[in-house]
């Protein structure tokens, strides 16, 4: 991977974060918080501006989001339009008035509406996802993944990357926007880790002279790694890449307008059902991470299970384990898995609109 000399969690030319207003009312913030069992913080904190935007906050409300709002795109599919809406108030709405979900563009939209409702200083960028395996040349996607960059400090630019709408093996805490080798942060469990580095896309029309070759085009990459049994070789994965344009909420919803209509034959959202929600740890799953050879005892309040809906089932991950908990057959099996594991609240007559699609079972 070609790498840059990058001052540690610095925007380039030193940029500092503007501090913009909120497209939600301190009610909408606190109702937000409200859902994810942080009442503690009242509108009065919102509405005076004296919440603490601190990196130890930031990461509380990422892992509350995480375990609260699915990532889904289930009215891609039962509903009479097929469309996901992620308008600010229209993912407000699903997220948090209707306690569904969303993908990228609704989950990270809310998510930066609310940091900036609560002080912080940040703006959304567009990314590529990685389709390829991590041993296959990579394969992007066009700008169809969208992250938030945020400085949580009030004194400082330093600048942190998060994302709560990658689903599974997005991050599940903030990383620092740095390429240093010791920047690396634990997924939902120990055997997940997060990285970032820097490259060039390998179809970059740019270099820096005439037949030098070299990029000027250098983009950042979140990697994750995956601890594998019997594997201390595990390999790291690109999820995707990323630069530091402003990624406005005019492109979202155009970007989110295109993705949920346009069929194509890799296009993961027009050919699949999915869901992902995040949990907290039980005592099996505990017990799961203890026999992988995972301490929890002293960070278990850090790790998470994810519960993954594709296909004909839904899976449960616990660090490298990954158990089928429920199989469908038809549709109703389908919508009764998504109303009874991750809470979203589909009408059985909805099958009615998946008929003639390619992810109808």
């Amino acid at each position: 991977m070609t790498t840059t000399n990058t001052s540690d969690g610095i925007l380039r030319e030193g940029a500092w974060i503007k501090q913009a207003p909120s497209y939600y009312s301190p009610a909408q913030v606190y109702q937000w918080l409200s859902v994810m069992g942080l009442s503690d913080i009242t509108e009065d904190t919102i509405t005076s501006g004296t919440f603490p935007t601190t990196l130890e906050n930031l990461s509380k409300v990422i892992r509350h989001h995480l375990l609260t709002y699915p990532f889904e795109n289930t009215s891609m599919h039962y509903t009479a339009e097929h469309t996901m809406d992620v308008t600010p108030e229209g993912a407000f709405k699903r997220l948090v008035r209707d306690r569904k979900g969303s993908y990228c563009f609704g989950q990270n939209g809310v998510l930066l509406g609310m940091l900036r409702g609560l002080g912080y200083r940040a703006y959304v960028v567009s990314a590529r996802v990685n389709e390829a395996g991590p041993h296959d040349p990579r394969n992007y996607t066009a700008l169809t993944h969208m992250v938030v960059l945020v400085q949580p400090h009030a004194d400082s630019n330093k600048t942190y990357l998060v994302d709560v709408g990658f689903g599974a093996n997005g991050l599940a805490r903030p990383i620092l926007l740095s390429d240093s080798e010791d920047n690396v942060v634990i997924g939902v469990t120990p055997t997940e880790k997060h990285r970032l580095t820097r490259g060039a896309l390998p179809s970059s029309s740019l270099q820096s002279s005439n037949g030098s070759g070299t990029s000027t085009d250098i983009k950042w990459n979140l990697e994750v790694w995956h601890e594998k049994k019997d594997d201390t070789k595990a390999p790291w994965k690109i999820l995707y890449s990323f630069s530091e344009e402003e990624f406005f909420t005019r492109d979202a919803i155009d970007t989110s307008f295109l993705v949920s209509q346009s069929i194509v034959p890799d296009g993961l959202f027009c050919n699949h059902v999915v869901c992902v929600k995040h949990f907290l740890l039980t005592d099996q799953d505990k017990k799961v991470l203890g026999d992988g050879g995972v301490s929890v005892s002293d960070s278990e309040h850090l790790y998470m299970s994810r519960l993954v809906l594709m296909g004909k089932d839904v899976r449960k991950h616990v660090g490298g384990v990954a158990e089928v908990v429920r199989t469908f057959h038809n549709e109703l099996d389908r919508i009764k898995a998504l109303r009874e594991l991750f809470g979203i609240d589909i009408n059985d007559d909805a099958v009615a609109h998946i008929k003639g699609r390619v992810p109808a079972l």
